[in-house]
């Protein structure tokens, strides 16, 4: 398989509000620097039927975003490579400090990756294929001519959501966009080693199953 590209990962946190005071916001500042830039607040929408104000906050150099709502704060960094998910997991654990909060009430990861699949086939029937041609192996006259899928799991990590499509749902791109939500329904912090450690389980996870699509016919 062609060398995967992670686009984005992050940690999300259901219930808590980050950083919502000024003297907090001084205090992250002061530990990682002027790169710290902090967007105007704007009306979102975290989930449907809801709108809340979102506030961002972004460290440009380690392409680091805190998008922080009174429900839920998300931290999370673009193309990371393998060093960056310490980076991630210190900034996010530093937030936490820094705020006076009741535990959320529950936690999970994202991650989501693309690579260049090399069967000669457009990505929607690649993955069709592979998911779902094993199906119609007996049925005289059938054939997939394309599909996406999703998947849900648990195991003793958590729920995990496995997600695999044509990258920007393009009927004809050879890329596919392979996605992860790993959820922790505890009502608790996760540490800075946590943090590391499951960032890195999920990239396992989703270059095992990006392989495993590579070896399905």
């Amino acid at each position: 398989m062609a060398k995967e590209t992670v686009l984005n990962t992050n940690l999300v946190l259901v219930g808590v509000d980050l950083l919502p005071e000024p003297d907090m916001i001084n205090q992250f500042r002061a530990d990682f620097g002027p790169d710290l830039r902090i967007e105007a607040a704007q009306f979102a929408v975290p989930a449907p039927g809801m709108t809340e104000l979102a506030r961002t906050m972004t460290l440009g150099e380690d392409r680091i975003q805190l998008m922080l709502h009174a429900s839920r704060s998300t931290i999370g960094r673009e193309y990371p490579d393998d060093s960056g998910f310490a980076k991630l997991a210190h900034v996010a654990t530093r937030a936490i400090e820094l705020t006076k909060s009741d535990a959320p009430t529950a936690f999970g990861y994202n991650m989501s990756l693309v690579f260049e699949q090399h069967s000669g086939q457009p990505a929607i029937q690649y993955i069709g294929n592979r998911l779902f041609g094993h199906l119609f192996l007996d049925d005289q006259g059938r054939k997939v001519v394309g599909g996406t899928g999703k998947m849900i799991f648990e195991d003793a990590t958590g729920q995990w959501t496995i997600s695999a499509e044509p990258r920007f749902d393009d009927l004809d791109t050879s890329l596919v966009f392979v996605s992860l939500n790993l959820h922790k329904q505890e009502p608790r912090f996760p540490d800075e080693s946590e943090i590391k450690s499951a960032l890195k389980k999920i990239q396992q996870e989703a270059r095992a199953f990006a392989s495993r699509l590579e070896t399905e016919s």
